[in-house]
């Protein structure tokens, strides 16, 4: 089977072009023609190449994927044939770039791959989690049970990130209402003044002296200053694409002062849906575990997936294997361990979701309500220091002109 870049006319008379896997030119012709295509050219590519162009769609959102998938879901589990799903689910989507890598998938079913195969070669659209669950609905037979699993775990995912977002918009607003402020008194205001109290022989405060030099420096220095910035930013994403450097940073987010229980249930809220979501689609255990470990986002959480998959090859349990673990909750190691006695280890997981999710839910609502009034408060007193230092001299110049 060989991989062909086309160029090809479709009815309207436009232009496209894609990739497409054929035994030869002329079945990718016939292919072309079969979806109302009119070849142009075609030349045969290396693999590398083809990944390459995937790249180029760009990134499907979270949002299209959730689509995609409960559609296709919902027509399969009615009966409709997989070929002519996607064929309908090609014809309605609206963004070019996932319309691409559909085309892509029915040319591979069409070729005589499955669905997971064809899912397979568009890695930066479909994770090994999304890859994982539909071989196994392929296996099973049921493959519209597992779209719907992963519509689901999807929703759940995009929800639960809306509200991480949604916490932090009003804090992210007043922080660069803050850093306007000071730009503008920094750049602006404090400059002109400066000659003004100099000329007037006015003793300036030491609050306005330090303000004055904290504005002569970054006026001065501002090119090393950022040359500085993006060294150091160089230099961290190096030190972040290392093994080290990835766990370090790893642990360093689950030991935040003030924050380190919301993160910690956070990563635990992710590993139970990604779990409860494998289990519940029968799943192996030990291929839901390195499944999971790939949908975290957390070194330390994904060490603690490995050395329970090597733990399970070795005879022990899950619950076993947790109850070492410092960031392993008691709570969800007994309800997993209830879990595995009874035979019900997703809905365990299913539950310990539930509760790790509303907890998030509601330390996220608590710090928003807390965090508005502190804002408020600093924001204030660095107003007020700001423009203390400015008005302070300028009363002072008032009375020497008296």
């Amino acid at each position: 089977m060989a991989t062909f870049a086309y160029r090809a006319r479709q009815a309207d008379g436009a232009l496209t072009r894609g990739t497409l896997r054929a035994a030869n030119e002329e079945r990718a012709s016939s292919l072309l023609r079969t979806h109302g295509l009119t070849p142009i050219s075609f030349e045969r590519v290396e693999e590398q190449s083809v990944l390459h162009r995937s790249l180029s769609f760009g990134t499907v959102s979270t949002k299209e994927l959730i689509v995609f998938f409960r559609e296709a879901s919902s027509m399969i589990m009615a009966g409709v044939p997989v070929l002519e799903t996607l064929k309908a689910l090609q014809v309605q989507s609206k963004k070019e770039r996932f319309t691409k890598v559909i085309r892509e998938i029915i040319y591979d079913i069409e070729s005589g791959e499955s669905l997971s195969i064809a899912l397979s070669k568009h890695a930066t659209t479909f994770n090994p989690f999304i890859l994982g669950i539909v071989r196994t609905g392929e296996a099973s037979g049921k493959l519209g049970d597992s779209l719907t699993a992963i519509a689901n775990q999807l929703e759940e995912e995009y929800g639960f990130q809306r509200k991480v977002r949604a916490a932090l918009i009003y804090p992210a607003f007043v922080l660069a209402l803050v850093v306007i402020l000071v730009i503008i008194m920094f750049t602006f205001v404090l400059p002109q003044l400066v000659g003004l109290f100099a000329d007037a022989g006015v003793q300036l405060p030491l609050a306005t002296r330090i303000l004055i030099a904290i504005t002569n420096f970054l006026t001065n220095y501002w090119a090393v200053l950022l040359v500085c910035a993006v060294a150091l930013g160089l230099l961290f994403r190096s030190w972040i694409k290392t093994a080290e450097g990835r766990y370090t940073f790893s642990s360093m987010m689950l030991n935040i002062p003030l924050l380190r229980e919301v993160i910690q249930k956070v990563y635990l809220a992710r590993m139970t849906s990604a779990l409860a979501t494998l289990f519940a689609s029968d799943v192996p255990v030990i291929e839901a575990l390195s499944l999971a470990r790939e949908s975290i986002g957390n070194r330390v959480y994904q060490r603690i997936l490995d050395d329970t998959v090597q733990s399970i090859k070795d005879g022990a349990s899950i619950s076993y294997v947790w109850e070492q673990e410092p960031h392993i909750p008691a709570m969800l190691t007994t309800m997993v361990n209830v879990g595995e006695k009874s035979g019900e280890v997703s809905k365990a997981f299913t539950q310990a979701n539930k509760f790790f999710s509303r907890d998030v839910a509601d330390i996220l609502e608590t710090i928003t309500i807390l965090l508005e009034p502190i804002l408020i408060i600093i924001l204030g007193i660095g107003v007020g220091i700001i423009v203390g230092s400015v008005l302070l001299p300028i009363y002072n110049l008032v009375l020497v002109i008296a």
